[in-house]
């Protein structure tokens, strides 16, 4: 399953979460490693970071049916993942600050391996900004937030 998420936010980031879980006001929510990661990890939640100051989210969201199969990350200025844990049954995609909800889909209960991928990042502060945020998600074990590649400015 693919979608385009193409939507306004606010504060820099959006959110992908289990439906209506996540405390996105955590103090371990937001720390200074999810912010240099750029991407917030707690249970039933993540924030993606967004690198633009309009709050211009461009975006692609697919759903896969096994571990993806990209490997090399020249194309990407950055490439961060972490497990989301699915136990309502729906994923949900919200803005800041209000939640406000971008999209719902139903997907099977369990553990999912959730992957950002940052394009065009050093655009984020054009005029028109074409920065754009790839995510894929697939079922795996639960592993903690790694950075596969880094964005250096």
């Amino acid at each position: 399953m693919k979608f385009n998420l193409d939507f306004t936010t606010g504060y820099g980031q959006f959110y992908l979460n289990d439906k209506d879980e996540g405390d996105t006001g955590s103090p371990d929510f937001w720390t200074d490693q999810a912010f240099n990661d750029k991407l917030a990890v707690e249970k039933g939640v993540l924030g993606v970071s967004l690198e633009n100051s309009e709050g211009i989210v461009k975006a692609e969201l697919e759903i896969l049916n096994s571990k993806s199969l990209i490997s090399d990350f020249s194309d990407f200025d950055h490439v961060v993942e972490a497990s989301l844990e699915i136990n309502t049954g729906f994923l949900q995609v919200n803005d800041c600050p209000f939640s406000l909800l971008v999209l719902e889909e139903k997907i099977e209960k369990g553990n999912y391996r959730v992957r950002v991928y940052y394009k065009n990042l050093k655009t984020a502060y054009d005029e028109n900004p074409k920065d754009f945020y790839k995510i894929e998600m697939w079922k795996d074990s639960y592993l903690d937030r790694t950075v596969l590649k880094r964005f250096e400015n």
